[in-house]
């Protein structure tokens, strides 16, 4: 409804005495008030009905037209009742903010406007609502039929009127309806928004969130609109039918990642119980991985926030999207979270990665999120050892947040992750075996003591002050490590394999 066709009922007696050019503006509701400052009960469009008993001055009637400005009113009318007639500072007011301002004769009441005006609101929502629903069922059997968000979308947007986009909390572009603005900085405004919705972009975009599982932003898409200057948070009228078509979107596939995490929690169990090739192939491609391609593993772990239990997988879910369209992601026993995930020819994956982690940063607050990157791993024979280069680059991390590869670091440990568990398994039973069964037959303590002396350097003094026991009772124990084992603790070679076999049993 417009203001011309409230003021152009004859009945009414309305009589329009500034704002001539705020005609032709909609009216949402018509609102009675007293107060000398009503912008707290205001949303915008109304048309605001006073008996001016707020007045006590002529500088009331500039506090008054202020904040129904600030309220983003469509028009204000005065009853005669009080004054008789309608104070020239009120009439000056309004025109200095432009405020459209009519008359209302006293044998017209309040009562009679609103009855007037209200059907016409009434009829025009039902109309609208039956549309919008209309529209909405036509959605929903679409999708249900197949239709994604990003055919959807374009369409909806164009017959509402608006421009809109999708994001994810990286930025990356999910959908709309024409060339996207720079997501990068749109996303940063998301994830450090203290409330929303809000203005980005220096004003151009109004950017509100839609939550998916878990509920928080660092998992959450964002739609980005063209900003309505007129709007107090910025959304275009039709802005909230578009952000329920992009939340249908994501409850949908949220269900279809509930699904692959539980394939690849399976391919996690199996790498973590040892499983053969023939068990990982299978594993793999169950998550839509090829067995023979060239594999990345990464280990992540999110700390120092109150977040959800599986947040962590959704961040670097979101994360690995920067390599891969698929990718494995798994919680670990040690609140870390394990990703497998197929490096394309010629992409940087740890760049990749940091590029993401950069992007969510400012969602983290006072949290820390470090992530370990394997070295390329060829076929599903070679998983494990690349989640174990993962993990030694994960302890590696250091910082608010950090990526670490493998290949950036030197260590024995990188070398063993290398080695097939079978043979891992035999070098340490050759070595330890021994002496573990010496132990358990006589309590003899003998792998502890020679991880000790290995520890202290080979320093007879320093290892016997630190297992309390006579210098000599320790010679005693290390001839007896050299007996069973037929070694030498004098030999550096010897020392070395001893000092690999205790880290292999770890």
């Amino acid at each position: 409804m417009l203001l011309r066709e409230v003021l152009d009922q004859p009945r009414l007696k309305l009589a329009l005495l500034t704002g001539v050019e705020g005609r032709e503006a909609p009216v949402t509701r018509v609102y009675v008030t007293d107060l000398p400052d009503p912008s707290r009960y205001l949303a915008g469009g109304e048309v605001v009905l006073t008996g001016l008993m707020w007045r006590r001055g002529p500088e009331d009637s500039e506090v008054f037209v202020a904040a129904c400005a600030a309220g983003k009113v469509t028009a204000i009318g005065a009853g005669d009742a009080v004054f008789g007639s309608i104070p020239a500072d009120l009439v000056e007011a309004c025109a200095r903010h432009g405020i459209p301002l009519f008359e209302v004769p006293v044998e017209v009441s309040f009562r009679e406007i609103v009855d007037a005006v209200n059907p016409s609101l009434w009829a025009q929502r039902a109309s609208g609502l039956a549309t919008v629903l209309g529209r909405q069922r036509g959605l929903v059997a679409a999708m249900a039929a197949g239709a994604r968000l990003a055919d959807l979308l374009p369409p909806v947007a164009a017959d509402l009127g608006l421009a809109c986009w999708v994001f994810s909390p990286t930025g990356r572009p999910i959908a709309g309806t024409e060339a996207a603005p720079p997501g990068g900085e749109l996303a940063r405004a998301f994830l450090a928004a203290t409330r929303l919705p809000r203005t980005a972009g220096d004003g151009r975009y109004a950017l509100v969130g839609v939550p998916g599982r878990p509920e928080h932003r660092l998992a959450s898409w964002f739609v980005a609109f063209e900003a309505d200057p007129e709007a107090p948070s910025g959304l275009p009228d039709g802005a909230e039918e578009l952000v329920s078509l992009v939340a249908l979107e994501r409850a949908q596939l949220d269900e279809v990642v509930r699904v692959e995490r539980r394939l690849a929690d399976s391919l996690g169990r199996q790498l973590a119980t040892g499983a053969g090739a023939a068990d990982l192939r299978a594993g793999a491609l169950s998550c839509g991985l090829e067995p023979e391609s060239t594999f990345v593993a990464v280990v992540a772990a999110l700390t120092g926030l109150r977040t959800p239990p599986d947040l962590t997988v959704a961040v670097l879910e979101e994360a690995l999207r920067a390599v891969s369209a698929h990718a494995a992601v798994t919680p670990l026993p040690d609140q870390a979270v394990l990703g497998l995930v197929t490096a394309p020819p010629g992409v940087d994956v740890p760049a990749a990665l940091r590029a993401a982690v950069d992007a969510l940063t400012p969602g983290l607050g006072t949290g820390r999120l470090a992530i370990g990157v394997s070295a390329p791993a060829v076929g599903v024979a070679t998983l494990p050892g690349a989640v174990a280069e993962a993990r030694h680059a994960h302890r590696s991390a250091h910082g608010r947040t950090a990526v670490v590869c493998s290949t950036e670091l030197a260590s024995h440990q990188l070398l063993l992750a290398r080695v097939p568990a079978d043979a891992r398994e035999a070098f340490r039973e050759r070595l330890l075996g021994p002496l573990v069964a010496y132990d358990q037959a006589h309590d003899a303590d003998l792998v502890r003591t020679l991880a000790e002396f290995l520890e202290c350097g080979g320093s007879w003094s320093r290892c016997a002050e630190r297992l309390h026991v006579h210098v000599n009772t320790l010679r005693y124990r290390i001839s007896r490590v050299e007996a069973l084992t037929g070694r030498d603790l004098g030999r550096f070679e010897d020392r070395v394999d001893f000092f690999l076999a205790l880290r292999l049993s770890r």
